[in-house]
C-alpha cells in the first residue's frame, strides 16, 4: 500500500500557559504574528495561529495544559481525499472537521500522539466529499 503524498508541515500545535502572554513572546523574540484570516478560530484559548515573517512557519497557540500539541501535515486538495481514504483503509480512528476556511483530520500514532493533515483547498475538497 503506497502513502499519499503530503506538502510539508503546515503548522505545529503548541500549549502555552497564558496566550496573550506567549503572543508577545513569539512576536518580540521569533517576530511571529498573527495570521488575519485565521484570527477568528481563537475563542480566547485559542487556537490562535502565528506565522514568521517569511510565511513559511505557522503555529497553532492553545492556552492550557490540553492534548493540542502534535504536528499538522499539509495537503493539496487531492492528497487531503488519498489521505483520508489511506486512513480509512487502515482502520485508522479519524476525526474530519470542517473549519470554514480548511478541511483537517485528525488521528493519533500508535503512541498516542495526535496529528492532523489539513488542507487550504477548501473549494475542492467540499465538492468532492461524500458526506
Amino acid at each position: 500500500m503506497t502513502c499519499p503524498l503530503l506538502v510539508g508541515v503546515d503548522h505545529c500545535h503548541l500549549n502555552v500557559a497564558n496566550l496573550a502572554e506567549s503572543l508577545i513572546w513569539y512576536e518580540s523574540v521569533l517576530g511571529f504574528t498573527v495570521i488575519p484570516e485565521l484570527a477568528f478560530w481563537n475563542e480566547g484559548t485559542g487556537p490562535l495561529t502565528l506565522e514568521d515573517r517569511g510565511a513559511t512557519v505557522r503555529l497553532a497557540l492553545f492556552e492550557g495544559e490540553g492534548t493540542s500539541k502534535g504536528i499538522a501535515f499539509g495537503a493539496t486538495g487531492e492528497q487531503f481525499l488519498a489521505w483520508l481514504k489511506h486512513l480509512k483503509d487502515l482502520n485508522i480512528k479519524t476525526v474530519r472537521a470542517d473549519h470554514k476556511v480548511t478541511f483537517s483530520v485528525y488521528f493519533k500514532d500508535n503512541s498516542g500522539n495526535s496529528h492532523e493533515i489539513t488542507s487550504h483547498d477548501y473549494q475542492y475538497i467540499a465538492g468532492h466529499l461524500n458526506n
